[in-house]
C-alpha cells in the first residue's frame, strides 16, 4: 500500500507538536511541585501533608476516610496513615472511628488546621493570577484541552480518580463539538466544565474497595 506523503507530513507535524506539549506539561509540573514544596517546607509540612489538608478542606468527595483519601491522592494507605499521624501530632487534624462503621477512621480538620489551609491557599493565589492574566478564550481552550487529556489518562488507567465532566456518565458531546450535562439537562460552555463535580458518576464504573 502506498502512503500519501501529505498525510505522513501531517502525522509527523502532529507528533512533533505533541512531544512539545508533553515537554511543556512536564516543565509546568516541575515548577508546580517546586512551588508547593517551598510552601509546604515554610510551614513545616511535606507536600503530601499539604495535599491532605487542602483535600480535607475542600470537603467530600472524597469522604474523609483514610482509605478514600489514599485512593484520592494516589498513595498507599500506610503512607496516608503516617502523614495523618504527623498532622495529628501538630494538632492540625483529628482522627476518630466512623460512626457508621467502627472499622473505618474518619478524619477532620481542627480550627488550627483550617486556619493553616487559608494561609496556604493565600500563598498559592499568585498561580491563579498568572493563569487569570491569559485571555478568556485561551483559558477556556486550555481547560477543555486539559480535561480531554485527563479523560484519556483515565481511560488508559493512569489516573484513578477524576470527577471531571469529560469522565462522567452524564457527559454528552453535542453535534457542534460542545458539551452537554444530561443530569442538569444543560449545554455547558467550556468555562462551565467542572474539574471536581460532586454529582460525578464515572462513565466506566469501577469497583471501589477503599475504606
Amino acid at each position: 500500500m502506498v502512503t500519501d506523503p501529505a498525510v505522513t507530513d501531517v502525522d509527523d507535524r502532529n507528533d512533533r507538536v505533541a512531544v512539545k506539549i508533553v515537554a511543556a506539561m512536564d516543565r509546568l509540573a516541575r515548577g508546580r511541585r517546586s512551588h508547593r514544596q517551598a510552601i509546604a517546607s515554610h510551614h513545616g509540612l511535606t507536600p503530601l501533608q499539604l495535599d491532605l489538608l487542602t483535600t480535607l478542606a475542600d470537603g467530600p468527595p472524597p469522604e474523609p476516610l483514610v482509605g478514600r483519601l489514599a485512593r484520592e491522592l494516589g498513595v498507599s494507605q500506610p503512607t496516608i496513615t503516617d502523614s495523618l499521624g504527623a498532622l495529628e501530632h501538630k494538632e492540625l487534624v483529628t482522627r476518630d472511628r466512623d460512626d457508621a462503621d467502627r472499622r473505618r477512621t474518619a478524619v477532620a480538620l481542627t480550627a488550627v488546621g483550617s486556619d493553616l489551609v487559608d494561609r496556604l491557599r493565600a500563598a498559592e493565589r499568585e498561580l491563579v493570577h498568572r493563569v487569570g492574566a491569559l485571555h478568556h478564550s485561551d483559558q477556556e481552550a486550555i481547560l477543555e484541552g486539559l480535561l480531554t487529556l485527563i479523560a484519556r489518562h483515565v481511560d488508559a488507567g493512569h489516573i484513578a480518580v477524576a470527577r471531571t465532566c469529560m469522565t462522567c456518565h452524564f457527559h454528552q458531546p453535542t453535534p457542534t463539538g460542545g458539551h452537554r450535562c444530561t443530569l442538569l439537562e444543560l449545554d455547558l460552555p467550556p468555562a462551565d466544565l467542572r474539574v471536581n463535580c460532586p454529582e460525578h458518576e464515572p462513565a466506566h464504573a469501577a469497583t471501589d474497595t477503599s475504606a
